[in-house]
């Protein structure tokens, strides 16, 4: 009887290891099954993608010269973000501010900055280093337009050759270096950033035209407000 129970103990014992391995070789099958599954998701899926690619390609076949441009240009921009640079902003600004003070101050776009031109008989008077009133108008839309970027500034003063005779001022070069501090200090108090801005005399040694005649003598005569690109 005893032997009878050893034996009964191994069958029962190999029967849950047959049972064991069965269940472990299900569990396996069903494993590969989805991993199956997924690759029939993921085949489904390119086999999609490629018939839309076909379709547009036979579509783009289809189309106008123009139509075609149009619609590689889409393509070349589809996924891209848009994003506003500073460059932009500083341009868009400017742009306002040259329409505002078209028939005073002139701006150009360069490659590495852009240049408000303000003729000096607009800001001071002769031999003067000192604002006068009307100036103030035309520096607070400059001021505006100058708080919307953080560029940094750079106001050059400049005038002709003509000598100076008496006066506060002992050269062209002290004259031109005062009035673009007076430019710097007025902007300083229209709330531009004080870090960003700096201020150079350059008196007559950087004409933008001979000085043979007045006319030429007063467009050297003049405040460069300059904006640094980055």
């Amino acid at each position: 009887m005893k032997i009878e129970s050893k034996e009964k103990y191994k069958i029962e014992e190999i029967l849950e290891e047959i049972q064991k391995e069965i269940k472990e070789e299900i569990t396996e099958s069903e494993e590969i099954k989805q991993g199956l599954n997924i690759w029939r998701t993921v085949y489904s899926d390119m086999s999609t993608n490629l018939a839309l690619f076909f379709l547009i390609l036979f579509a783009f076949t289809r189309l106008s010269a123009s139509k075609r441009e149009e619609l590689m240009r889409a393509l070349a921009n589809l996924g891209k973000k848009v994003e506003i640079t500073q460059q932009e902003i500083v341009e868009e600004e400017t742009d306002e501010l040259s329409k505002k003070l078209k028939n005073i101050a002139t701006v150009e776009i360069k490659e590495e900055e852009i240049v408000i031109n303000l003729p000096s008989p607009v800001l001071f008077d002769i031999g003067k280093a000192e604002l006068k009133d009307t100036a103030m108008s035309v520096l607070s839309e400059v001021a505006e337009s100058l708080k919307s970027i953080s560029n940094e500034i750079v106001v050059e003063g400049h005038t002709d050759n003509l000598p100076i005779y008496g006066g506060r001022y002992r050269s062209n070069w002290e004259l031109s270096a005062a009035r673009a501090f007076s430019v710097r200090d007025y902007l300083i108090k229209q709330g531009i950033d004080e870090r960003r801005i700096s201020c150079v005399g350059y008196g007559e040694y950087r004409p933008v035209a001979p000085n043979d005649t007045e006319e030429n003598r007063a467009k050297n005569r003049r405040i460069e407000i300059k904006i640094i690109k980055k």
